[in-house]
């Protein structure tokens, strides 16, 4: 094989580019109408986005900003640019995503804290992480049943107006203590800053939506001097409120020295959906939820979920059809074996790969019957015109008419031996050079003869 293609290079390359070169000469428009369609689609695929992908995310140091950061450097990582913008609230991320000259064009939305009606145009790329609903306090072990209720005469920091953390406590003390509502003890102080009061003392308890490792968390965590709740009607909050589920805070699973806590601390937590807007690329899609995988995957998770992360949980935002086939059918095998970019482009444009494909197989083999029709097209003249020379050889009746009709003959045979032939046409190739030499060869004899009997008008034998 190595052997038969060296030859080729040798000797049939620039045979067949010459060929071809003709070829081309002749099929140039249909060749530029392909080209043409094939930039407009890949012009109308898009393979790769336009636009950046901007993230909002919440308060610095929060979980969501924890997140964003992650995927930040995930993005980077595969090239595509990626910016993120803080929002002190829900209720800024909402206007954003709703104003269309605005550059947010994907978020966090803590379930419980939000409605697709309030985010129209929006669809999931599922539950990303886990949002615990950390009530911290000061004082006395407290063992009660409702720990709203207990602390809705209190000095409690319950989140900036407009924030997650708001949102699910005024849900959370509705739902055993209706119409309470907005109490002037109930101190709408950002995160960090209540927890700052809640050190110095000078409030009671602290609520609080936000991961493990926050920054806020982890200070009140450490703090000797700050408890965390317990709730033992967990189960029955789950059950009234579905988007929740419990989570628990091992014995001495913040200090095993210690024993902090002291025991079991049962919560409640959320999901932390990943919504982007409709109409964003495709790759984008598949570059946040492989990126959320891998954190997932790499990350040290305090409260395992049931099931790995991303999945998709909160039904209430329709999901996009980019993560129904992840979670339907998994990471494409493109992603597991090509790079990133290469794998977005193959994934976006496969459907139109296919069709282009049925498409070309019909011209595949048509442009293959063109390379035969080339090749037989060249012998067949070369035919002709050695019938031709023939022809004339058998009318010459001096040695300088022969020696004419010979010279053509030998600058036939020179093209012939410079023509590229199709494999198929290989055995009319030497039947031509066998007739071209038997017909030199009758010339030849035809010059001796005129020039051994001068006047006679021999005829040739041959043909």
């Amino acid at each position: 094989m190595l052997s038969h293609f060296k030859l080729y290079l040798k000797h049939d390359l620039k045979r067949e580019l010459y060929v071809w070169s003709h070829i081309a000469r002749y099929y140039w428009p249909l060749a530029a109408v392909v080209t043409l369609a094939a930039v407009i689609a890949f012009i109308y695929v898009q393979p790769f986005p336009r636009q950046e992908t901007v993230l909002a995310v919440g308060q610095r140091g929060s979980m969501s900003e924890q997140l964003g950061e992650a995927f930040k450097a995930s993005f980077e990582r595969e090239g595509l640019p990626f910016s993120i913008d803080r929002r002190m609230g829900l209720d800024e991320v909402e206007k954003d995503l709703r104003d269309p000259a605005s550059r947010v064009n994907a978020s966090f939305v803590v379930s419980g804290a939000g409605s697709p009606a309030d985010y129209p145009g929006l669809v999931s790329l599922g539950n990303v992480a886990i949002a615990p609903l950390w009530l911290f306090y000061r004082g006395d072990t407290l063992n009660v049943d409702d720990p709203f209720q207990y602390f809705s005469d209190k000095q409690i920091a319950v989140g900036a107006p407009g924030t997650v953390t708001r949102k699910l406590f005024t849900t959370l003390m509705e739902l055993n203590n209706p119409n309470t509502g907005d109490k002037a003890n109930f101190l709408k102080l950002p995160s960090e800053a209540a927890a700052d009061a809640l050190l110095a003392g000078t409030i009671d308890a602290q609520f609080v939506v936000d991961g493990y490792g926050s920054p806020i968390v982890q200070k009140l965590l450490h703090s000797p001097d700050i408890k965390l709740v317990n709730f033992p009607l967990v189960d029955a909050y789950v059950r009234q409120l579905p988007f929740l589920q419990k989570v628990t805070v091992p014995r001495g699973a913040i200090d095993i020295g210690d024993v902090r806590p002291e025991s079991d601390i049962a919560m409640l937590a959320s999901s932390v959906n990943l919504l982007v807007e409709s109409d964003v690329h495709p790759t984008v899609q598949w570059a946040f939820l492989l990126a959320a995988r891998e954190i997932n995957l790499t990350s040290a998770n305090f409260f395992p979920s049931i099931g790995a992360l991303p999945q998709y949980k909160d039904r209430g935002f329709p999901l996009s059809e980019v993560a129904a086939r992840f979670y339907t059918t998994g990471v494409p095998a493109l992603f597991r074996s090509l790079p990133f970019r290469l794998a977005a482009i193959l994934e976006n444009v496969w459907v139109i790969l296919f069709a282009v494909f049925l498409l070309v197989l019909p011209i595949l083999k048509r442009i293959l019957g063109y390379r035969g029709f080339a090749s037989q097209k060249f012998l067949w003249l070369h035919f002709w015109e050695l019938r031709y020379l023939e022809d004339e050889l058998k009318a010459s009746r001096t040695a300088d008419e022969v020696s004419v009709a010979l010279s053509s003959l030998r600058h036939l045979d020179d093209a012939a031996a410079t023509t590229w032939v199709d494999q198929d046409q290989m055995r009319h190739y030497f039947n031509l050079r066998r007739c071209i030499s038997g017909t030199i060869q009758d010339a030849e004899k035809k010059i001796s003869a005129l020039a051994a009997a001068p006047g006679s008008q021999p005829e040739t034998g041959r043909h």
